[in-house]
Order: structure tokens, then C-alpha cells, then sequence
């Protein structure tokens, strides 16, 4: 036995509920065991029990035991508890600290002193594994959010640790991707390596898992095996609140009847000496829905802050509503949700967020409440953005962009820290937005929510 903990309750400072309640829980040495459950039910606090975050860095209160091989793993400095834990976080960039990938790779093995050897070694055998081969000596801050993910595990595998905890880590992965982890972690496993991922997304994660760990509510509502949990129906999944560990992609839609409402020509976009769109053409219909899917790193974000007037294009026209616009006219016609929301929210309430730039008149604040209602986040109206997890600041900026009633609403993987229950719901609430006419963008990789609501497929070059 690996980890053990027991009658684990734990309270963040300042909050009058407890994130996590009486959790008891075993995990075995080579178990890969999968935490799931609805967004805000605990799991990213529990890893954060796990590799020493809480209450070491999160400040609050616990009770139980947590043991690590044996030892008490409250007693155990960071540094200890690195020795025997890697860890990937839902932002990678939070867990950066070099300025290029293969620094960042290599650092932790520097940190333990490994043979210059051993660490090329590693690095070449990561680097192909993950498919970052070509990033290598890259500046992190020029990837995509994808390829950061993609860097943030090959840094935390390289020391070989006993546990490996992520947090979501298929958040911003392609399909190709997303299965090369999956092979990464088949490896590690076989290797001997204890694994414990908290995700919504678990196409990638069927033949892996040895537990499944349903959590609710801060509590463990259900503990399954392998075998139990692929035999759960999709209505039971659906009624745990979960993804579908096989969803069916859906065909390939490249052009549907109806009214042009973004036209986008021979777009070129440079930077520097690299050429990030050659000549694309795109467009989308007033009141559908166009999911814009590819590999990571293939310019998808570009084209879509291009389209809303958030990035320059080097050549090529935009159009919205049948008119050519400048990039500051694009401004006002578009609403951009991105992929990281914390760069998008500034208000100390989410209500305030949501009103944000909005006159406070009685309609819209009506308007505001039933939003949140929909979004599942009236509970949290008071609260201050930043302390909701991935998932609820997504659907706050959901509300805010749905507000502005702008033509063209486009969302950079909307879904990425969404689990089944609020995905179908997002998925719904789109639904309606473009039935009353907007033209909506939305950059993913989620073949579940491609199914729920797509009109239209654009797969990029």
C-alpha cells in the first residue's frame, strides 16, 4: 500500500464549508486510479492533499491521516514528498519555472543531480514519447496551451516517481495527443509507476484504469472497478454526471446551407520568421454552431483571435454580416471567450463579472441571476472569481459573453475543466444562443461536445 488515508476532512481558510469530507481511501503500488465527479466536487483538492499543496501552500484546517509508504504525510516537507511524487496541474503554467522546454524537462533531474547521460537519455526518450521532440530549446511561452500540457508531463515523468498525480491533464490535448498520454501512462504503468488522475475526459483512460473514484459534494459517493465502471450505461453515467469512456465522433460536416455571418480570406499571419496561417479561407453561418478542431499548435486560436479583432493578420479580409472590417471594428462585433480564463476575469464578484461593462438596469440584472441559474453558479454570485475551479470560470465567462449579444461569440475549449453533466448543459445553452441567431465559434477537442451541439466541422489543416 502506497497511500492511505483515513477519515481525511479538510476546510480552505477563510471558507465556511469544507472541501473535502471524510475521505478514506487505499491506493495500491502500480494502481492507476481515476477521480471523477462533477466540477467543484473535491478531486483537485485531493491532489492537492496528495503532492502537499494543502494545507502547505493552501492555508486551512484538516483531520484524518494521510500516510505516504507508511509515513505521515503532514509531516513531510515538500521537498520530501517530491521525492516521491510528480505532479501535472490543470495550468501548466503554474508548475513552469524555466524559460524554455528543454530546461524546464530537464530541471527537476538537475535539481537531483543525474549523469549528464542519463538525463539526454530521458529527455530524447519523453521527448518522442509525447511527440515534443521538435519543441525542444522552444520558448514556453510561444506553445500552444496544448503543447504546454504536453512539456508539463514530460517534466514531471522524467524522474520516474512512485506516484504520479495529474490534475486533468487531457485538458488541452488533441485526440492524437490525448492517446499519446494515454500510451505514456500504459508505460509508466507497466514501469511500476502508482498513478492517481483526477478527469472529466475518459475516452483515453479505458483500458487503463484499475478504479474508478467517483467523488460529490466533497465526499466519495462511489468507488468502481475496472470492469464495473465500462459496464455503467450511458444514462448512468449521465446520472453520475460523467463524460462517456467511448463516445461516438461524429461525421465530418464541412458545409451546410444558410447565411454567411464571418467570412475570413487568404488569412496570413506571421510572426517573426515562422508563418502561422498560409492563405486560409473560412466560414461560419448566422445562428449555427462551427466547431473548429486539428492538432494542437496548428494555428486554431490564431485564426479565431484574428477573426475577433484580438490578434493582427499579416494579409487577407474579414467580414461579418456581409462587411469588411478593420481589427477594431472586429472588437465590437465579437465576444472571445480563451482558453484560460484567468486572463478574462477581473471583477471581484461573479456577478459583477457577469454585469461587467453591462448597465445595471433591472432587466439585465434579472437577465444576470437567470444566467447564473442556468450555469449552475447562483451559489456562487458573491463569490470572487478566482476561487471557483477551472470549470465554473469557464461558465461565468460564458455568462459574460452571452450579456454582450455580440454576432459572433467564439470559445476556445470551452469544455476543457467541464464534466458530463455541465458540458451537456453548456451544450444546450449554445444551442440556444444560436437558434436566437448568433453566429458561434468553438475551438475543441471534445468529441462528446462536438456530438451535443455542432453543426458544423472545420478540421484544420
Amino acid at each position: 500500500m502506497l497511500i492511505e488515508l483515513n477519515e481525511l476532512s479538510f476546510r480552505y481558510a477563510g471558507s465556511s464549508e469544507k472541501s473535502l469530507k471524510d475521505i478514506s481511501l487505499t491506493i495500491n503500488e502500480g494502481e492507476l486510479t481515476l477521480l471523477t465527479g462533477e466540477s467543484g466536487c473535491g478531486k483537485t483538492t485531493l491532489t492537492r492533499i496528495l503532492n502537499g499543496l494543502c494545507p502547505q501552500f493552501y492555508n486551512g484546517e484538516f483531520s484524518g491521516s494521510y500516510l505516504i509508504d507508511g509515513r505521515n504525510g503532514f509531516d513531510m516537507s515538500l521537498d520530501e514528498i517530491g521525492t516521491y511524487i510528480g505532479n501535472v496541474f490543470q495550468d501548466p503554467r503554474s508548475q513552469f519555472f524555466a524559460s524554455n522546454v528543454t530546461d524546464e524537462i530537464v530541471l527537476a533531474m538537475e535539481n537531483r543531480n543525474y549523469a549528464l547521460n542519463l538525463m539526454e537519455r530521458r529527455l530524447q526518450e519523453f521527448g518522442e514519447m509525447l511527440g515534443i521532440s521538435e519543441l525542444f530549446d522552444k520558448d514556453l511561452l510561444q506553445l500552444s496551451s496544448g503543447e504546454k500540457q504536453k512539456v508539463a508531463v514530460a517534466a514531471a515523468c522524467v524522474i520516474k516517481p512512485k506516484l504520479l498525480v495529474l490534475d486533468e491533464p487531457s485538458a488541452n490535448l488533441d485526440t492524437d495527443a490525448a492517446a499519446q498520454l494515454g500510451t505514456l501512462l500504459k508505460t509508466l504503468k507497466k514501469q511500476g509507476v502508482t498513478i492517481i488522475i483526477s478527469e472529466h475526459r475518459l475516452e483515453y483512460l479505458s483500458e487503463l484504469i484499475d478504479r474508478m473514484v467517483v467523488m460529490k459534494n466533497g465526499k466519495i459517493s462511489g468507488i468502481y472497478t475496472r470492469h464495473e465502471a465500462l459496464a455503467l450505461s450511458d444514462e448512468e453515467m449521465y446520472g453520475l454526471g460523467l463524460r462517456l469512456f467511448y463516445p461516438q465522433a461524429k461525421v465530418c460536416i464541412k458545409s451546410i446551407a444558410g447565411e454567411k455571418s464571418l467570412q475570413m480570406e487568404q488569412i496570413v499571419c506571421k510572426r517573426g520568421q515562422k508563418t502561422i496561417l498560409s492563405n486560409i479561407s473560412f466560414d461560419a453561418l448566422k445562428g449555427k454552431i462551427t466547431a473548429i478542431t486539428g492538432r494542437n499548435g496548428a494555428g486554431k486560436t490564431t485564426l479565431c483571435k484574428i477573426a475577433a479583432g484580438l490578434m493582427r493578420e499579416n494579409s487577407g479580409t474579414v467580414s461579418i454580416n456581409g462587411e469588411k472590417l478593420k481589427r477594431r471594428k472586429r472588437l465590437q462585433r465579437c465576444f472571445f471567450v480563451g482558453q484560460d480564463p484567468d486572463y478574462q476575469l477581473y471583477a471581484p464578484t461573479v456577478m459583477e463579472e457577469v454585469l461587467l461593462n453591462i448597465k445595471k438596469t433591472p432587466e439585465n440584472i434579472k437577465r444576470a441571476e437567470q444566467l447564473l441559474e442556468q450555469l449552475d453558479l447562483s451559489a456562487f454570485s458573491g463569490r470572487h472569481p478566482a476561487s471557483l475551479s477551472g470549470g465554473q470560470k469557464q461558465r461565468v465567462l460564458l455568462a459574460a459573453a452571452i450579456m454582450w449579444e455580440r454576432p459572433v461569440l467564439i470559445l476556445d475549449e470551452p469544455t476543457s475543466g467541464l464534466d458530463g453533466r455541465h458540458m451537456r448543459e453548456m451544450s444546450g445553452l449554445l444551442r440556444s444562443i444560436a437558434d436566437s441567431g448568433t453566429c458561434i465559434l468553438v475551438i475543441t477537442h471534445d468529441i462528446e461536445f462536438i456530438n451535443n451541439c455542432a453543426d458544423m466541422i472545420y478540421r484544420f489543416p
